[in-house]
């Protein structure tokens, strides 16, 4: 959701943002990107936790050309910072477990996966160690793994990654609801892998401004 910061965060109190809905949400510094300062007038991008502003991005100001001057869009811009891959993966199972809404860029979607095998990996060896004393005391002829932490964290990370995923689909400007490909044996898999694969849209949507190339006009004269 997009709206404007009427008072910013300060010793008098946690600061007011006015969303586009017309309701105003409470927020703190610590829940602006960067935890940046924001100025009474700032435009924001925000997701609406009851009467809370969570995950704040300050939006550029929009350019109003003068007389004889256009404005192109979709040109190269300078992009946006980036965090790394493994605090990606931990905003996703954490602040952004629930989040459906926004954009995310394709480093932060791959950057969830990367992590998400990694940990199924080293979860498999204290499942190894269990399933092995289990049946050596028992049945040592018939081994079944059993997938006691791997199944555990696999659960818990369905939400999340379908999350992010659909905030994936966002960021190229689609349905979210292209996720349910994934239920189309063979080839839903392989149009989703595609789609998570492709970069972000430079331009802003419904869903919010680029998370990679953030402001998305360059304004420049007429030939």
């Amino acid at each position: 959701m997009r709206g404007e910061v009427l008072k910013p965060d300060n010793t008098d109190g946690a600061g007011l943002i006015l969303g586009e809905d017309g309701k105003r949400y409470r927020f703190t510094t610590a829940r602006v990107h960067k935890s940046a300062a924001l100025a009474s007038g700032t435009p924001v991008d925000f997701i609406a936790l009851g009467e809370e502003a969570r995950d704040i991005y300050v939006l550029a100001a929009q350019v109003v050309p003068p007389e004889g001057v256009r404005v192109r869009t979709g040109a190269p811009v300078a992009p946006a910072g980036r965090d790394s891959l493994f605090k990606y993966f931990l905003r996703a199972i954490s602040r952004n477990y629930f989040n459906f809404t926004g954009r995310a860029r394709r480093a932060e979607y791959w950057g969830f996966v990367l992590f998400q095998i990694i940990i199924l990996i080293l979860l498999l060896i204290p499942d190894t160690i269990i399933t092995a004393l289990a049946y050596s005391a028992t049945d040592p002829d018939r081994i079944e793994f059993i997938p006691l932490f791997t199944g555990l964290f696999y659960l818990y990370s369905i939400v999340p990654g379908t999350a992010i995923a659909v905030r994936r689909l966002h960021d190229r400007d689609l349905s979210g609801w292209l996720y349910l490909l994934i239920l189309t044996p063979y080839i839903g898999g392989l149009i989703l892998f595609i789609f998570m694969c492709l970069d972000s849209r430079r331009e802003t949507n419904k869903h919010g401004p680029s998370p990679k190339y953030g402001a998305d006009a360059q304004v420049d004269a007429f030939a």
